[in-house]
């Protein structure tokens, strides 16, 4: 893409800054200059082991001196600082005390204050992990052979592969649960030089921390980015580009907002030309505008979600699944995720991230008919593009391979797509990429009678939209126009 000589420098500068273990502090007590750029590095944890804390992002101005303010006021209120994003004007933090968000609301130039959890969590939970270890559930399945699982021909994957595998100066970043970079269908691949862990809300770059340790989603989704084209195992969109792990939670759909707006601004500041989202952030399904909590997440995550789009990264997310039109959603009866659910209504402000947000491209899931799986979510807005999203084959760690469903697997496929087209016009930013993709993708047209359980009934209605339909978006992305190959 057009921005990538100016992008790769400013991440040198930021790499090898952080390699060297260096901060960049401002003098005690003094505030720090308009142009001085905060780098995010190990939070000093002061508590007691087993303190019960409460996380926050606080959101202030986009600027070092704004967020230098805030940052004193989070000390002043009896909080710790564990990051700050200068860039997006986003600090995380942390406290013990009860009253610690209504001391910081009342701050000057604070615009908002979120608990980013309902129920508190224990203080370790900010110190870097020393032993990354996969502890979670295996897998013995046996792929077919490559290239020949169903969604690879959906594609057109083979005709593309003609063309161009992909490019290494594309770099795909999969925002998720780790990703297993020994596998030998990623290895090749890896980027670990561009690869963290964001799971606290602070980056955390020691070796292996970007690695998985109780689910293989974000080493699922990556396979279907990136797999090698090795003649073993199953074969990725891309397997031409290379894949950055940014790890933001230890199971999947438990992104907390702090490590969202962590993995966006990483995004942002190392020239990754897609990111792959394929989860929900915690621990509302829906942040809403009329909840002092949800509104400052929603506004945290936004900015860095924008942030990212500016720096030129095409955000892909899934598209859910509930199962339900979007559009139409009154009530969620699943939040919150980290206490017990209870049922509320929800308005139209009340959104999904990162996934409602400008600009993303929403995914939904297709069957091996490429019909919308049962369980896709469906809009008129927010599905933007569809892809295979039913029994996928896909990468697992511990160099095994599994099967996975939903619309997390959907949206690992439009990114690959995306990241042959960026491959293939390297220096198309990420607005012409994402335009690429939706008018590449194949049209599909309403069904006469959605009726996936057979019993004459129909489960969904789908309707015309501006861009496609309800059920489809655009259509099914499509990896032979996506490199311009000949069907």
């Amino acid at each position: 893409m057009g921005h990538r000589v100016s992008g790769t420098l400013r991440a040198a500068v930021v790499v090898s800054l952080l390699g060297a273990g260096l901060a960049v502090p401002s003098p005690a007590g003094a505030a720090p200059a308009e142009q001085e750029v905060a780098l995010t590095s190990e939070p000093a944890v002061a508590e007691a082991p087993g303190t019960l804390v409460t996380p926050f992002v606080v959101v202030t101005g986009a600027n070092r001196l704004r967020t230098w303010r805030a940052e004193r006021a989070v000390r002043q209120a009896g909080g710790t600082v564990v990051s700050s994003y200068p860039q997006v004007g986003v600090v995380v933090a942390y406290s013990a005390k009860d009253d610690f968000a209504a001391n910081v609301r009342h701050v000057p130039g604070i615009d908002a204050v979120g608990a980013t959890r309902t129920a508190k969590i224990p203080v370790e939970f900010f110190r870097p992990r020393t032993d990354v270890k996969y502890t979670g559930p295996g897998s013995t399945a046996v792929p077919p052979a490559e290239g020949t699982a169903w969604d690879a021909p959906a594609l057109g994957l083979d005709k593309a592969h003609e063309v161009t595998q992909g490019s290494k100066r594309v770099v795909v970043g999969v925002l998720d649960t780790g990703v297993d970079d020994t596998h030998p269908d990623l290895s090749g691949a890896f980027d670990r030089r561009n690869s963290i862990s964001c799971l606290s809300g602070w980056a955390d770059r020691s070796v292996n921390a970007w690695r998985p340790t109780l689910d293989g989603h974000g080493t699922h989704v990556s396979g279907t980015i990136a797999a090698a084209r090795n003649g073993a195992g199953v074969v990725g969109i891309a397997p031409g580009v290379r894949l950055a792990a940014v790890k933001l939670a230890e199971t999947d759909d438990h992104e907390a907002p702090e490590a969202v707006v962590c993995g966006f601004v990483w995004a942002a500041e190392h020239g990754f030309s897609v990111a792959s989202n394929s989860y929900r952030t915690l621990p509302w399904y829906y942040a809403c505008d009329n909840q002092i909590d949800q509104a400052a997440i929603k506004l945290a995550v936004g900015r860095a979600v924008a942030y990212a789009q500016r720096k030129d990264v095409l955000v892909v997310a899934s598209g859910g699944n509930a199962g339900i039109n979007l559009d139409k959603r009154t009530v969620d009866t699943e939040s919150p995720v980290d206490s017990t659910p209870a049922s509320r209504p929800i308005d139209p402000s009340c959104i999904r991230l990162p996934h409602e947000l400008p600009g993303v491209v929403g995914t939904g899931a297709l069957d091996e008919k490429l019909a919308k799986a049962s369980f896709s979510n469906y809009s008129a807005t927010k599905i933007t593009v569809s892809a295979p999203g039913v029994r996928v084959w896909s990468t697992w760690p511990g160099g095994q391979y599994r099967t996975a469903s939903g619309t997390s697997m959907a949206a690992p496929h439009a990114a690959g797509v995306a990241a042959l087209i960026a491959s293939t016009h390297p220096w198309w930013g990420a607005e012409r990429v994402k335009r690429a993709l939706l008018s590449g993708a194949t049209p599909m047209p309403c069904p006469a009678l959605y009726d996936p359980n057979g019993d004459g009934k129909p489960d969904a209605v789908c309707e015309p939209a501006r861009i496609g339909n309800t059920f489809y978006g655009a259509g099914v992305v499509n990896a032979i126009t996506a490199v311009g190959a000949r069907p």
